[in-house]
């Protein structure tokens, strides 16, 4: 199949690699403007309490600061990309220690941290709550009093602190519990983790004298952060120009404005331009997490394997403030696995607590601790049944034209594929048992395509110059993917021009295309097939120029190494960059071809096109003596459309891995009544190089329908399966089953001594 092609399938030089790898690329933190001013925030110390008053006036007095404000400057609207439930600093009272309270500007860093520590604050402590069952509980601590004034995009079925509650029920559960052979039922629980990007959230904000906003942000959601600047400061966005600056890591966690609206009102106030940066302390106090949660399974089955009935209650912890989807039932479909089950209760609530806020990490609502779960506790029933977990998961797998569980006709499945690649390599590699060493397996399906229910937002343009070099002006950000790198093949594919013939701009919401945001593993999907469409409609327009000037048909032109010609006779043609001089530079924006994909996505909106199917086996090696886990040896099986830059695959797979394998066995952010006890990288675990096991990959190509070229989103689905096929590895190994992540060597080594009491009981 590659052969057909020029530039996708190829792994051509990434477009970002020599400017981050030299040092050239700019984040927010390397912003300098004359006369900038360092911006500090003021956090609460109190995880639930009522502003009294703040008196200012020491830090006022301090030489050197020019602006402070509180929340009385920020006006009452409130924000958030999904869900407004916060404002830009806190008002009223406080939710969760590490709340923005205030914010200064001064003339450098020890002054700005001089002034906030003399800004004084009185507080009425009030009762908190940070268990999310307690949460749930009559007469609880509210978290929101007003959450049913506010603005969703998406309904909410809120109740005290209970956000969100989402189910699916199908069936009948009693039928399912009185023909069930074999019913498995057990608990699991999930840590809270944080994104840990190597560059902490930074912003500048600049307000000209005719009151024009500039910012510059390292987010991966240009017009995304200016309509929150707009919304939440009451700015025409003709007014607010947001500039992206290079992106350190995101993983979810660089979509919504934060620092910004501040650093506008402190530039504002203070007549000069304001930067400010969170230390790695401030990220763990205010930034959002991934959910702790807690996780109740059901599973029934006939005794050759035949899944019958499931049902959980998935209760994720939402902290004082959520910025995540809310009401998407097809989340819960990765809950229930990719498995027909005619059975189903399946319910997830989201619950507010006076806990660290909460938002999207790389699987968002909830997806990473459904799939641990659900993949542990299918592990354990094919353990109960005596049946080989492969073969468990295959005789009940999903196929063309089922219907998916929140609704929807499935296309294009390849869980076989994946799990069947997976089954392969355990034949190849899994030997003779190994004294201590275990092989655990774990499969998911992502359906990429449910996100077009968000508004389908995306454009491009792709303007060709005189010279025959092309210019694709997108609002996609990069941030860390690969992103530019893929879009680049997709226009140079088009248009048959070698990939260093296009330029990418970007990063500038007075000048580019609008985009959503890099997110959702939505990028080459949604925003690729964008910039494919505008560049077939400069191709059109090249071709329709071409026969004009050769006074042939249309149909009878090809487009081939910068000329076009009549199909096969090369000498009859013109040079694209003579049409282009004659014409002036040509652009396109497959505006046209858009509102057809539009119109036939409607048309299809009961087809579920292309779920990214995966599998994934470790291997690890338990000590005994410690209860350390040490993973040996990772596959991973990823259907994914079509790889239009192999390498870039690659690099997603090993990166989601190295995440997982994090999540799975050492992340953890401790708290105690709201506060981060490990607030630094020091005492948060994360792994590192030499902690990586080698990784054999396997791609698989199944293509999409509406993606570019058949490619699938997958990213996300990369980092779902690494903890339950580490904790099924533990399992194979030492016959306990950790259900609590992550799993470290104190809770291993206290299940082995439990397991060897029981056995001399």
């Amino acid at each position: 199949m590659a052969n057909q092609y020029e530039t996708v399938t190829r792994s051509v030089t990434r477009r970002d690699a020599v400017d981050k790898a030299v040092g050239r690329a700019k984040y927010g933190a390397d912003i300098r403007l004359q006369g900038m001013l360092q911006g500090k925030i003021l956090h609460s110390p109190h995880a639930h309490a009522r502003i009294v008053r703040i008196d200012t006036s020491r830090a006022e007095k301090v030489i050197g600061v020019k602006a402070i404000i509180t929340g009385e400057d920020t006006g009452r609207a409130r924000v958030g990309r999904f869900l407004r439930d916060r404002t830009i600093l806190a008002q009223g009272k406080v939710r969760h220690r590490g709340e923005s309270v205030a914010a200064v500007a001064a003339v450098d860093k020890d002054t700005a941290d001089e002034a906030v520590q003399l800004i004084h604050v009185d507080y009425e402590e009030l009762p908190a709550v940070f268990d999310s069952l307690e949460a749930m509980e009559p007469g609880a601590p509210i978290v929101h009093e007003e959450l049913g004034t506010y603005f969703s995009l998406t309904p909410l079925h809120s109740k005290g602190n209970v956000l969100d509650e989402c189910y699916i029920r199908e069936g009948n559960m009693e039928e399912a519990w009185a023909q069930a052979d074999i019913i498995h039922e057990d608990s699991y629980t999930t840590e809270a983790v944080h994104h840990s990007f190597i560059q902490p959230h930074e912003a500048v904000g600049h307000v000209d004298g005719s009151g024009k906003v500039t910012v510059w942000s390292s987010t991966k959601a240009l017009f995304g952060v200016r309509g929150t600047i707009c919304q939440a400061l009451g700015l025409r966005m003709s007014n607010v120009q947001v500039i992206g600056a290079a992106v350190g890591g995101d993983f979810g966690g660089k979509g919504n404005a934060y620092l910004e609206p501040i650093c506008v009102l402190l530039a504002h106030k203070a007549h000069a331009p304001v930067s400010l940066a969170l230390s790695r302390e401030e990220e763990f106090l205010c930034s959002p997490m991934r959910e702790r949660s807690r996780l109740r399974l059901k599973l029934a089955a006939r005794k050759d394997g035949t899944l019958l009935g499931f049902q959980s209650m998935h209760i994720l912890d939402s902290g004082a403030y959520n910025d995540t989807f809310q009401g998407f039932l097809f989340s819960l479909d990765v809950a229930i696995g990719p498995y027909r089950i005619p059975h189903l209760d399946v319910s997830r609530y989201y619950v507010y607590t006076n806990n660290h806020p909460t938002g999207h990490f790389r699987g968002p609502m909830g997806m990473t601790q459904h799939v641990f779960a659900t993949e542990s506790h299918l592990d354990a029933l094919a353990a109960k049944l005596g049946m080989d977990p492969v073969e468990l998961r295959l005789k009940n797998r999903q196929k063309d034209g089922d219907q998916a569980h929140s609704g929807g006709t499935l296309q294009h499945v390849s869980i076989g594929d994946t799990v069947g690649a997976a089954a392969e390599y355990l034949r190849r590699e899994k030997k003779e048992r190994q004294k201590n060493r275990g092989w655990g397996i774990a499969c998911s399906q992502y359906q990429t395509q449910r996100f077009r229910d968000i508004p389908f937002i995306s454009s491009a343009c792709v303007k060709m110059n005189e010279d025959g070099t092309v210019a694709l002006s997108t609002g996609v950000i990069e941030s860390g993917g690969g992103q530019h790198t893929t879009l680049a093949q997709i226009v140079a594919e088009v248009l048959k021009i070698p990939y260093e013939s296009v330029t990418v701009f970007y990063g500038d919401t007075n000048v580019v295309p609008r985009d959503y945001s890099t997110s959702a593993s939505q990028t080459t999907y949604r925003a690729g097939m964008m910039v494919k469409m505008a560049s077939e409609d400069l191709r059109q327009q090249l071709l329709q120029l071409g026969a004009d000037k050769l006074r042939t048909g249309v149909e009878s032109m090809e487009l081939v190494n910068g000329r076009v010609q009549v199909i096969n006779k090369p000498t009859v043609g013109v040079a694209v960059t003579s049409l282009v001089r004659e014409q002036g530079a040509l652009q396109g924006t497959g505006t046209e071809l858009r509102a057809k994909k539009v119109a036939i996505l409607e048309e299809e909106k009961d087809i579920i096109d292309g779920p990214s199917s995966s599998a994934h086996v470790a291997q690890v090696e338990v000590d005994p003596e410690t209860g350390n886990v040490k993973v040996l040896k990772y596959f991973a099986a990823h259907d994914v459309g079509f790889a239009i830059n192999p390498q870039n695959v690659e690099g997603q797979i090993q990166g989601a891995i190295s995440q997982g394998l994090g999540y799975a066995l050492s992340e953890e952010a401790v708290t105690n009544n709201g506060r981060v006890v490990n607030p630094n990288f020091i005492d948060y675990k994360l792994r590192g190089a030499r902690d990586m096991p080698p990784i054999e990959s396997a791609v698989i190509e199944v293509p999409s329908t509406h993606g570019p070229f058949g490619a699938k989103g997958f990213s996300e689905a990369g980092l779902l399966l690494s903890a339950p096929a580490v904790a099924n590895a533990v399992f194979d190994a030492t016959g306990v089953r950790i259900t609590s992540l992550p799993i470290t060597a104190e809770k291993v080594l206290k299940a082995l001594k439990q397991k060897e009491a029981r056995r001399l009981e």
